[in-house]
């Protein structure tokens, strides 16, 4: 069983339904949050075993200080990685370093690692490129046969890796409709688009726009084309399997 709970939804902008997109995937015993941003207390709650970080942009790794300081003050012993690419590695440093994270007494060790492939638990976890930025990654999750993709931030993936096919779930962003779509992000239409072509079961669309009425229109476009697709309800907890 793969479960997964998105503690934001949206975009840069947040609103009062939705913050920016986050999530925390989990085996029901281990669990690993993906960028950090809003909802903290349920990454503190879940005691997440580790972090992935998808790349620099602001609203994907704000947070990262005050996650790191309520878990200290929340008791916490265990150690957290946090994945990355090593093109972000000195921001992310920096913004421990800034708010000396690691000198605070007895906190838990605090390590950073580069590699493209880990597992906790049972599940297996793997990074992909993105052309978002020069360091963005998206993550393949499995576990035995079942897959989860979440793309994060990207542009239209033209040519999906052989990683990408046969998902579960493919959580994809949908950061507009074609017609307002920016370069380096996708609209539904291409979410649904790459659901089609990797033979995806399930499409659930994210880092959305402010307005439920932006959100709707992207859902209807991405409906026009692969037909199980839905908006994340957040702070719910989905499983697969």
């Amino acid at each position: 069983m793969i479960e997964f709970t998105f503690l934001g939804a949206n975009g840069s902008l947040q609103e009062k339904g939705s913050g920016n997109t986050s999530l925390i995937v989990g085996d029901g015993c281990f669990s690993v949050m993906i960028d950090v941003s809003v909802n903290l207390f349920a990454a503190v709650e879940a005691d997440v075993d580790a972090l992935i970080l998808t790349h620099e942009h602001i609203d994907h790794i704000y947070a990262l200080p005050s996650l790191l300081h309520q878990m200290w003050l929340s008791g916490r012993k265990k150690p957290l990685c946090i994945y990355c690419n090593s093109g972000i590695s000195g921001l992310v440093n920096g913004l421990i370093d800034i708010f000396s994270l690691r000198q605070k007494k007895g906190i838990f060790e605090i390590k950073t690692d580069f590699c493209r492939s880990f597992s906790i638990g049972s599940l297996d976890f793997e990074m992909f490129c993105t052309e978002h930025t020069s360091n963005s990654r998206g993550v393949v999750v499995r576990q035995n046969l079942l897959k989860l993709v979440y793309t994060g931030d990207t542009p239209p993936i033209e040519n999906p890796s052989e990683s990408l096919y046969g998902a579960d779930v493919l959580i994809h962003e949908a950061n507009s409709v074609t017609e307002k779509k920016k370069p380096d992000h996708s609209s539904g239409y291409d979410a649904a688009l790459l659901a089609v072509k990797t033979g995806a079961k399930k499409l659930v669309l994210c880092h959305l726009p402010k307005g439920d009425g932006e959100k709707e229109k992207i859902l209807t476009e991405a409906s026009s084309v692969f037909k199980d697709v839905c908006l994340p309800e957040v702070m719910k907890r989905y499983r697969i399997g």
